[in-house]
């Protein structure tokens, strides 16, 4: 089982169904935001704090939203109340901001069409982050809103259907892929640390999808 789990083939055969649907351009729609999932980030480091997940999210998403004028809503807390991922978020803008035109959060309304930039601090998992975004959205007086959904393609099912469990219209942006579709050789049948993390990325997501279906989501 540890030789088939850190097996690149079954990685992939693994991961395909959640990526695959996800990978193609960005469909462009009329829609009214551009929420940006987190996924990870490591306190106390000397530069980029997100996670390589969280921060492919992250340009993915400023991308969207600065190419289509919408605002931007970074959803992410965490356990660790003195740095909160929404605080590597933060950082990461800061580090950025040097070399990008890249607006800082501001007090403008979700409900403005331009690009700008929110954060959402309160959220632990993927069901909150859909919770307290739609809360912040009802707050600027949208209560069924239209957005472009940016997290890993490994992660975009179980998200759209917790957004819509809230009551977004979802159109979906998926980023980080984790497939490499070049041709296999030889050397990809051996096992490898990289092909058994996938193989656990995919397995964390099934076990994800199985626990909304149980409890009727």
């Amino acid at each position: 089982l540890f030789y088939l789990l850190s097996n690149v083939y079954v990685a992939d055969w693994l991961l395909k169904p959640l990526e695959e649907p996800y990978n193609q351009p960005l469909h462009v729609k009329a829609v009214d935001a551009v929420i940006v999932l987190g996924g990870g980030h490591t306190y106390g480091v000397a530069n980029l704090p997100l996670s390589s997940d969280a921060y492919k999210r992250m340009m993915w998403g400023f991308m969207v939203a600065k190419s289509h004028k919408l605002p931007l809503l970074f959803s992410g807390g965490g356990l660790h109340k003195e740095y909160l991922e929404s605080d590597a978020f933060l950082d990461s803008l800061k580090e950025l901001k040097s070399y990008l035109d890249i607006a800082t959060p501001n007090s403008k309304s979700l409900a403005t069409k331009e690009f700008s930039l929110h954060v959402e601090d309160k959220s632990l998992d993927t069901y909150q982050n859909a919770q307290f975004s739609k809360m912040a959205f009802e707050k600027a007086g949208i209560t069924e809103p239209t957005i472009y959904l940016v997290t890993s393609a490994y992660h975009m099912e179980r998200s759209i259907m917790l957004y819509e469990h809230f009551g977004f219209k979802v159109i979906p942006a998926a980023t980080n892929f984790k497939i490499n579709h070049r041709k296999k050789d030889g050397w990809d049948y051996l096992p490898s640390a990289h092909a058994l993390h996938k193989s656990y990325i995919a397995l964390h997501e099934y076990a994800g999808l199985l626990s909304l279906k149980l409890r009727g989501i």
